[in-house]
């Protein structure tokens, strides 16, 4: 009868197992330092993109409309009601008058008319906007915080408001 055990080596050796281990873990190290670095990117990239998207959706309510209502675009009139860095317009059109206000200390843009108020913008922390006879400009910065990260964004537009033959 045959010995059972074989004289030749079965199984790993310590060594090559600790180099297996450390191989192991060093790979392991760098694509978990690659999946946190692009984790980052793309918590970076998602705010940028809420904070574009916030101020266009902003100035897309005030120059086309909320809900039924027409916006500046639609505007014959706008009269700069603000005094300080807040502003205010109030705007004349077919669908009536509206006003469009800044409020600094809140951080909103606020749609007004007849049937009521509603918040149009948000986490602004700086606008500008200045009328003339029959043009308005308009700034808006957003800034949106999300645990260590903070991403700002401003977006601007032009508008030239209808003169009343061209209504």
């Amino acid at each position: 009868m045959k010995n059972a055990h074989k004289s030749g080596r079965r199984g790993f050796t310590l060594v090559e197992t600790l180099v297996t281990i450390g191989i192991s873990t060093s790979v392991i190290v760098a694509l978990l330092s690659v999946y946190i670095t692009c984790l980052r990117y793309w918590r970076q990239s998602m705010l940028a993109v809420q904070t574009t998207q916030e101020a266009n959706h902003c100035l897309s309510q005030m120059i086309y409309g909320v809900g039924s209502n027409s916006g500046l675009r639609a505007s014959c009139a706008v009269t700069n009601l603000g005094i300080t860095t807040d502003w205010k317009f109030q705007s004349s059109n077919y669908s009536g008058v509206a006003w469009y206000d800044f409020n600094t200390a809140q951080q909103t843009v606020l749609y007004s008319n007849s049937a009521g108020q509603q918040v149009i913008g948000t986490n602004i922390v700086a606008s500008s906007a200045t009328a003339t006879v029959n043009t308005i400009q308009i700034s808006l910065t957003v800034l949106k915080t999300d645990g260590g990260y903070s991403q700002s964004n401003t977006v601007s537009t032009f508008v030239k408001l209808r003169t009343a033959s061209t209504r």
